[in-house]
């Protein structure tokens, strides 16, 4: 256990290894060159990159993998909802533990635990059974066994905040939106996994067992990282906390009660456009990938093809809208990315009566020299490419502002505590669209996501979300 102390003062600039680098350096490649250079970064950008490839399988195809294993749309709305809770246990109790334990060991097991929970997912039993559980009734022992590697999964969260903290604090403000930029790019690397993805299901490998395949790798690559963060990261900073009560009970919620009202006093307009994006966006990723497979009727490698083509467009843009936000501020990059949230909502809803961009000439001329065209050429593409790219930019600029708001020995219980209320709202998503969808289709839930957006943008507009000083 690390001692560590209260400290209002804004976190110290990240030494680079080579001592000759200048502290302010001017142009896009200086500023990478000094960002590359800060101790432990590139170490932890390498094994974030192992997050990119399978956290995009994940969330691009979790929803379609649960299809095909519990039918059900109510039946996946509560395993989603499951996996939320226990995300939000962990996360409450993550806080404390990322700001008062050696956050480089934090950063180690949270690829170590999700790398355990992989390989349970990955070895779901083909077998069916049953085991009956007093006031349940029969549960299939596959769909238990899945439940068990989602709660080892999900139970990662309780390092996840002191993981972030570790490379926060090796960041240098000046440079912290290209940083996080770079980050994202991590996503790019999910092309590898969406290339496997089309690759198997083209040879004729079950869409079932290519997630497990992909579980299984994932879970081999997540403790290769972790041994890797081991042997190579620097150690964490101490930071002394003077106050600490003797008490870990009493202590637990002083310090997390006083990370609450640091984070009310400093974004409060902030958090409350948080909140609705994040009921937003649930609802829209509930309803998108049946969507597109079961309304829309693209096949699993189509929408595969569609997310390679978006990943790769989002690794250029991730690094120019974090550059951008160091040079012209948060206010400006935030109004531009969420611009864009609802006219592809709108697409998406009008892609029924408007499938295509193009004229039908076109259309049939271009699909007949290659059917790879169909998809790609379909306003379904146009909206979700659109969508996926600003979710990678709204997450770029998400990150860079808690990075430059919150305060250094509060990071982890503050990060913790956002993104438990991000959690909270999510709760909210699943059950509603899951009983909408199943009994009206997916347009009154899309519909519900663009007024949502709308009421962000306009609050984007108006409202003043920039961080409140901190108090004394």
């Amino acid at each position: 256990m690390t001692d560590q102390e209260v400290s209002p003062s804004p976190t110290p600039t990240p030494t680079p290894l080579d001592e000759s680098t200048p502290e302010k350096e001017k142009g896009f490649f200086s500023s990478l060159r000094a960002v590359l250079t800060y101790r432990s970064y590139s170490v932890y950008l390498i094994t974030s990159w192992i997050l990119g490839i399978f956290g995009i399988i994940l969330d691009s195809y979790m929803m379609l993998y649960f299809r095909q294993i519990l039918v059900d749309f109510v039946a996946i709305g509560l395993l989603i909802l499951f996996f939320t809770a226990i995300q939000l246990i962990m996360r409450i109790f993550g806080g404390y533990v990322g700001d008062n334990y050696n956050r480089k060991w934090l950063s180690v097991l949270t690829m170590a635990v999700s790398g355990l929970g992989f390989f349970i997912l990955g070895t779901l039993p083909p077998f069916i059974g049953a085991i009956y559980i007093p006031f349940v009734g029969s549960v299939s022992t596959p769909l238990l066994w899945f439940m068990f590697g989602a709660f080892v999964t999900a139970s990662s969260a309780i390092f996840a905040s002191g993981s972030t903290s570790y490379i926060y604090e090796n960041i240098s403000p000046e440079h912290s939106g290209l940083a996080m930029g770079v980050f994202q790019t991590s996503v790019g690397f999910g092309l590898i996994g969406l290339a496997l993805v089309t690759w198997l299901l083209g040879v004729g490998v079950s869409f079932v067992v290519t997630i497990q395949l992909l579980f299984l790798v994932g879970g081999f690559c997540y403790i290769a990282a972790a041994l890797i963060r081991t042997a190579f990261l620097a150690p964490a900073k101490p930071i002394l906390r003077k106050n600490r009560s003797a008490n870990t009970f009493r202590d637990f919620f002083q310090q997390n009660g006083h990370a609450i009202r640091l984070l009310l006093v400093i974004l409060p307009v902030f958090m409350g456009v948080l909140i609705l994006d994040a009921i937003s966006d649930g609802l829209y990723r509930f309803v998108s990938m049946f969507y597109l497979n079961e309304d829309l009727l693209f096949s699993y490698g189509e929408i595969s093809l569609m997310l390679i083509v978006v990943l790769a467009c989002s690794i250029p843009l991730s690094i120019t809208v974090g550059g951008f936000f160091d040079r012209r501020g948060s206010r400006r990059a935030m109004v531009v990315i969420y611009a864009v949230m609802p006219i592809c909502i709108t697409l998406l809803i009008l892609a029924p009566a408007f499938p295509y961009f193009l004229t039908p000439n076109v259309v049939d001329y271009l699909v007949g020299v290659s059917p790879v065209f169909r998809p790609l050429l379909s306003t379904a593409f146009i909206a979700m490419a659109c969508k996926r790219i600003n979710d990678i930019l709204w997450g770029t600029l998400i990150l860079t502002y808690l990075r430059r708001a919150i305060p250094r020995s509060e990071t982890a219980k503050m990060l913790s505590i956002f993104f438990i209320v991000i959690m909270v709202a999510n709760l909210f998503t699943p059950l509603p669209a899951a009983f909408t969808y199943t009994i009206f289709g997916a347009t009154p839930v899309l519909l519900v996501s663009l007024l949502l957006n709308f009421v962000i943008l306009a609050i984007l507009l108006i409202g003043n979300i920039e961080p409140k000083p901190l108090p004394e």
